[in-house]
């Protein structure tokens, strides 16, 4: 709990302050313009495919052929069982000892 393991690089108790990320230049308006070109045809893109798929024809669903006049429940997980407490308070003892006599 209280332990971790420390690679060889890592020193315990300091680590190095991480690098100073460069500022971006801000964008212009024409790598604004042409951003927004590109969403535009990818929209244009997929309302097309859109188009294509409601103006088709519906495709009917095909229904499984039984080849079986019997119909087996399909087979599920059987967990063995895992009984929390005992359902018997006390357990048997055993009716025979050494001095009870077989006849």
């Amino acid at each position: 709990f209280g332990s971790r393991k420390v690679g060889p690089s890592q020193s315990k108790g300091t680590q190095a302050p991480p690098p100073p990320r460069a500022a971006m230049a801000p964008k212009g308006k024409k790598a604004e313009a042409a951003a927004e070109g590109e969403k535009q045809t990818s929209s244009a893109k997929k309302a097309g495919k859109v188009a294509k798929a409601v103006k088709g024809s519906v495709a009917r669903k095909q229904r499984k052929v039984r080849t079986n006049v019997h119909f087996f429940r399909p087979k599920t997980l059987i967990k063995k069982r895992d009984p929390k407490y005992p359902r018997r308070s006390v357990d048997s003892r055993e009716r025979m000892d050494k001095y009870r006599i077989i006849q």
